[in-house]
């Protein structure tokens, strides 16, 4: 049985659900005196039936619960976490400023008034320019460890191929799969085998 060698289409498949999924999100919300709900557990792996010679996979399980898709989004929120910390500290030196402008305009002098709204002007240029480097930065991170996961990805589904004599492996929200059976499902194959070979390399 020959391993599956349409790589280049998986790559765009991959690439697409990355994007979604090693993204800026926000701190999750949680009210004062309730607890935070917990995410149900997926449901326990059925017998792959033998004989099958197609399947289908999550991929964005495997980015969220293989050990580099949580790495990799463990990453990009850390750099996130570093610039939104970084232009929220400018950002309230631009609103003391601004207050101090509008509470004191009428007993400061000209030069004084003009030299202040400066340094506004300043700071307001400074936090556009941090935020469109910050933008730029992310960016590229998430672009570099998309390819990085693509790279380990692709082999890995080719292995879970290989290993139970499948053909076809589809992908669950792409490609126009509506419905299969839950026991054709291969993601949890495929974040082992990632998981594994993760261990492994030192």
């Amino acid at each position: 049985m020959k391993p599956m060698t349409d790589s280049m289409k998986l790559f765009s498949v991959v690439a697409t659900m990355m994007v979604s999924l090693v993204g800026l999100s926000a701190p999750a919300q949680v009210s004062a005196g309730q607890p935070p709900q917990s995410t149900p557990p997926p449901p326990a792996q059925l017998p792959f039936p033998p004989g099958a010679t197609h399947a289908y996979v999550n991929l964005g399980r495997v980015a969220a619960e293989s050990i580099d898709g949580q790495a990799a989004n463990a990453q990009v929120q850390a750099l996130s976490d570093q610039k939104v910390q970084v232009l929220e500290g400018r950002t309230v030196e631009l609103q003391a400023s601004q207050q101090k402008l509008q509470q004191n305009a009428n007993v400061m002098s000209n030069e004084a008034q003009l030299q202040l709204q400066r340094e506004i002007d300043r700071l307001t240029i400074d936090i556009q320019r941090m935020t469109q480097d910050a933008e730029t930065e992310v960016g590229d991170l998430q672009q570099g460890l998309q390819l990085e996961f693509q790279q380990k990805l692709v082999p890995a589904i080719e292995r879970v191929a290989v290993s139970k004599g499948l053909r076809f492996i589809f992908s669950a929200g792409d490609g126009g799969l509506i419905w299969a059976a839950p026991e054709l499902d291969v993601t949890d194959d495929v974040i082992a085998d990632l998981d594994k070979v993760s261990q492994e390399t030192p």
